[in-house]
């Protein structure tokens, strides 16, 4: 079994440097120590490994065989240290140049693009890589690697992926500005039961809340029409066909934005918060955070 040796970088370079400068005082002066310290480390170096590396004389150190093989193969230890080093820099500098992530194609039409570009004109260096797709597809990504986070409307499995709130926010029936749900300070599912919605046939999830609210409200959900992206949805809503139930910052960014409005139903109220997704563990990096608080202070602004 081999014997395990408990010695530090330090006392190798500190070795090197007396092993060159065959002076224990030059050896201390490079090192920027004391000559009392210097010698300590030396004669620590030495006990760890069992053997001696120096003879002594008041004005040189000599060099004993242990130390000329000894040399070589410290040398190379600390050759391959540094050679870590600058490869885990350059690894790091290349993390740090890459936002990599994914989100629903509702974000990625809307307010994502529009904070990208901004990121891009503050930081031009950063290459960007996102992927807009369904909300499995979003969190396989994830849990693959290939992108270091998404952007999301519902949870998952918490072994695997850790979601964290981006922007607090409830179930909304959007409608036109000049509606008479619109005009009412507090909108309940029961304000509902006799209006068309337009259901978004990709929100499944959504569907099914909406469908539990309205059935507790009196009403079994048909809807009047099947979409299946968000944009044709709220381009129907702002003609006055139908509305439309989302969380309400979908319709942040949007271009009916001028003639729509949300308001948050109640009775009950269903909680649908815009969620960032990580794999567990995960600590983002600092073009991440930078473009996430970028995304914050541009739905802020919107209202």
């Amino acid at each position: 079994m081999p014997v395990q040796i408990n010695i530090t970088l330090r006392q190798m370079r500190a070795f090197l440097t007396a092993y060159r400068l065959r002076n224990l005082t030059h050896a201390a002066d490079a090192m920027n120590m004391t000559q009392s310290a210097m010698s300590a480390m030396i004669r620590q170096f030495e006990e760890s490994l069992g053997i001696r590396l120096f003879e002594r004389t008041p004005r040189v150190l000599r060099p004993t065989k242990a130390a000329e093989k000894a040399f070589a193969q410290v040398e190379a230890i600390l050759d391959n240290v540094n050679a870590l080093g600058a490869d885990m820099q350059d690894l790091a500098e290349v993390h740090e140049s890459v936002l990599a992530f994914s989100c629903a194609p509702a974000l990625s039409a809307g307010v994502v693009p529009t904070v990208l570009a901004k990121l891009h004109r503050a930081a031009p260096e950063v290459k960007i890589v996102f992927y807009d797709a369904g909300d499995s597809s979003l969190i396989k990504r994830v849990l693959d690697e290939e992108v270091e986070f998404s952007l999301g409307f519902f949870q998952h499995e918490p072994e695997a992926v850790a979601s964290t709130p981006l922007v607090m926010d409830h179930l909304s029936v959007v409608c036109r500005a000049d509606s008479a749900l619109a005009a009412r300070e507090r909108v309940t599912w029961e304000d509902l039961v006799s209006e068309p919605i337009i259901n978004l046939s990709r929100g499944v999830k959504v569907h099914q809340l909406i469908s539990e609210a309205l059935s507790t409200a009196g009403r079994a959900y048909r809807p009047a029409y099947e979409i299946s992206f968000i944009h044709t949805a709220l381009a129907l809503a702002a003609q006055g066909m139908g509305l439309v139930v989302l969380p309400g910052y979908l319709i942040k960014g949007n271009p009916h934005v001028g003639t729509l409005v949300a308001k948050k139903l109640h009775d009950p109220v269903i909680e649908r918060s815009l969620l960032i997704h990580t794999r567990q563990g995960h600590t983002l990096s600092a073009v991440a955070v930078e473009f996430i608080d970028m995304l914050k202070e541009h739905l802020a602004s919107l209202g």
